[in-house]
């Protein structure tokens, strides 16, 4: 009678034995008959609604600042872009990138989305994405977009088999630039730190590519090793971008500008210098200057402390002690920085200074006003402006820089659904 129970005994520890020591291996597998899916059936993507808001929403707002008042107002063609025609929230439909310039003295404001729709005025557009397009429930799809030559690219999350990985494409052609290593501990991947900010710098293209995980050791090392994308800001030659749509048998050339990042999601240009936004762990966000070659120092190096460790400040504080560079300026507790730009002329002209900076925050609802010392190498102070709304996305140039309208006014999108037309007041009659 108890031979046969255990037996079974011996099966039953046997298997978890054999589950724990090889877990991996068999998440991995999970990613081949998932990978297969995924070449067969594409994503199924709920088209935008728009315009379903409240119109009294759209009435301007105003908020007292330090020395300026702020104005600004819901642009009310975008109303609503994420939200599902039951009223209900899609983060897919979350901003991937928003752009502005003028046509024919008109603004012409591009807005798009993470499942690959483009928002104007008039019309919304769905993009054909590769069949590896993967959503990751709703953390993933495409989080970064730039323009080469009016060619617009995508940087995504992807699904292959027995892969999960990050992906840049030409959005119209569906060619896949170059992808990412495979991500390993797949379990703990959580691509809300995939990155996705762009800029051009000369002849080349910034990227921004985030180590996306908040709790697998495994994962937060690649931010330091050389032979990973993951946690770097890496370079890209833009003819290689386009010579490779011409000859697609030569792998391009992508190198590593800086490392030891964990999700930046921001890049900005002053007088080609170049600065990134980054989210930390439970704090420790941060502002930093980018100098070539610099290791800014995660996993090893955070203001913030581990997810999986309550209260323990269990990464070293000092950067410098470390050989790693400092931030400019970090946020604890953490205000989930996002977005970084350069700012208006018209605020460069107020303030006094060229080193001038705007950050959108998700979790504080906030705009920031962050100035900097002449030689741009420390921060004077900021200005937090609360909306009230999670600020994802300046509109920006093809170039990466700040777009801003005629009148001086940016604009911004939100998680909520929103674009907020913003104008800054400078009057010497608001000066106390």
């Amino acid at each position: 009678m108890f031979r046969p129970i255990i037996k079974y005994l011996i099966i039953i520890i046997f298997t978890a034995l054999l589950t724990f020591q090889f877990s991996a291996q068999f998440a991995k597998i999970r990613l081949i008959p998932v990978g297969i899916v995924k070449l067969i059936f594409p994503e199924n993507k709920v088209k935008p609604t728009i315009g379903t808001k409240d119109k009294k929403e759209s009435l301007e707002k105003i908020l007292n600042a330090n020395s300026f008042y702020v104005h600004y107002n819901e642009v009310d063609y975008f109303s609503g872009y994420n939200i599902n025609s039951d009223g209900s929230p899609n983060f897919q439909h979350r901003s991937a990138g928003f752009f502005g310039s003028y046509k024919n003295n008109d603004l012409h404001l591009q807005l798009y989305t993470r499942d690959g729709f483009l928002i104007t005025k008039n019309n919304i557009e769905q993009f054909q994405l590769p069949r590896f397009y993967d959503s990751h429930n709703s953390h993933g799809g495409i989080r970064g977009i730039f323009f080469i030559n009016n060619e617009t690219y995508a940087f995504m999350s992807s699904k292959k088999i027995g892969c999960q990985n990050m992906s840049l494409i030409n959005l119209k052609r569906k060619i896949e630039i170059f992808e990412t290593d495979c991500l390993p501990d797949y379990q703990k991947i959580h691509l809300n730190g995939i990155g996705g900010a762009s800029i051009h710098k000369d002849n080349n293209i910034l990227l921004s590519i985030g180590a996306p995980t908040n709790s697998s050791d495994k994962i937060r090392k690649l931010a330091q090793n050389d032979n990973s994308f993951y946690g770097k800001i890496v370079s890209i030659n833009k003819n290689e971008i386009v010579n490779f749509l011409k000859n697609s048998d030569k792998k391009i050339k992508v190198e590593t500008f800086t490392k030891g990042h964990r999700n930046p999601q921001g890049l900005a240009n002053i007088k080609n210098s170049y600065f990134s936004s980054e989210h930390g762990p439970k704090g420790g966000d941060e502002i930093n200057v980018l100098n070539k070659n610099n290791n800014y120092g995660w996993p090893l190096a955070s203001y913030g402390t581990k997810y999986e460790i309550l209260g323990e400040a269990s990464y070293k504080l000092n950067h410098n002690k470390e050989k790693f560079t400092e931030p400019l300026l970090q946020f604890t507790p953490s205000i989930a920085i996002s977005d970084l730009s350069n700012c208006t002329k018209m605020m460069i002209d107020y303030f006094e200074r060229d080193g001038c900076l705007l950050a959108t925050s998700l979790r504080k609802q906030s705009l920031y006003i962050i100035l900097l010392s002449d030689d741009f190498d420390r921060i004077i102070g900021y200005e937090e402006l609360n909306f009230g709304e999670r600020l994802r996305h300046f509109a920006k140039k093809k170039d990466g820089t700040l777009f801003f309208g005629k009148d001086g006014a940016i604009y911004i999108t939100t998680d909520a659904g929103k674009v907020f037309k913003i104008n800054f007041k400078f009057k010497k009659s608001y000066i106390n």
